[in-house]
């Protein structure tokens, strides 16, 4: 009873995406801008990135194929209906989640959603870096890592870094998370793959179970 009907039906949300409206004249002497978006490659690059994370492979690697369907199961029970809530949602009504939700309850709940999406990072984020800062301590002096100042600048130099980065534009945090993960994930990944087969393809035996009875962990 909370949810309001969408404000226009599907049919008419098509004509006028396939009709769009003509764009104002740029006022003289200023240029006109093309509007920049992000690609589907890049967004499904992004995605991978936020949630694809390697350095969980150590810990999975020994449940062997159950490690798959660890994998595989967050993705269908989680990605997989958010992906299909945010398609509806968008087809509907322009914007994101704040216009979302205020459209079904309110514009106090709309502020509410975006304020937990945003208060969520107040703990992720300072974790991660330390993570960074952690790992990159070993490229120089691993005493470092323990260091509670040295780990205090690195986060702030990062996560300030990253906000800079954030302000000029989402064309530039497309290549640059794009580029991102496909240095820090999927290459690797693809590297820890293939190393995997080779081992396996010569005469040594798997640490971890590969038989089918072992699909399902435990």
């Amino acid at each position: 009873m909370f949810v309001r009907r969408r404000r226009r039906p599907r049919a008419a949300l098509a004509r006028a995406v396939a009709a769009p409206a003509a764009p104002r004249p740029a006022p003289p002497g200023r240029p006109t801008r093309t509007p920049k978006v992000i690609s589907w490659t890049a967004l499904a690059l992004l995605t991978v990135g936020s949630v694809g994370y390697l350095g969980s492979a150590p810990a999975l690697s020994v449940f062997g194929l159950a490690s798959v369907f660890l994998y595989v199961l967050p993705a269908f029970v989680f990605l997989v209906p958010v992906s299909l809530v945010a398609a509806e949602l968008a087809s509907g009504w322009p914007g994101g989640v704040y216009n979302w939700v205020r459209e079904g309850i309110s514009a106090p709940m709309g502020l509410l959603a975006v304020w937990c999406q945003f208060a969520q990072t107040i703990f992720y984020y300072p974790a991660l870096l330390a993570y960074v800062a952690g790992t990159l301590a070993y490229v120089f002096d691993p005493g470092l890592a323990s260091n509670g100042v040295y780990n205090a600048i690195v986060i702030i130099v990062l996560f300030w870094g990253g906000v800079l980065v954030v302000s000029r534009g989402q064309a530039l945090v497309a290549r640059l998370g794009s580029g991102g993960t496909l240095l820090g994930t999927l290459i690797p990944a693809a590297l820890l793959v293939a190393f995997g087969v080779a081992y396996l393809v010569q005469p040594n035996n798997s640490a971890a179970p590969m038989t089918a009875s072992h699909l399902l962990p435990a």
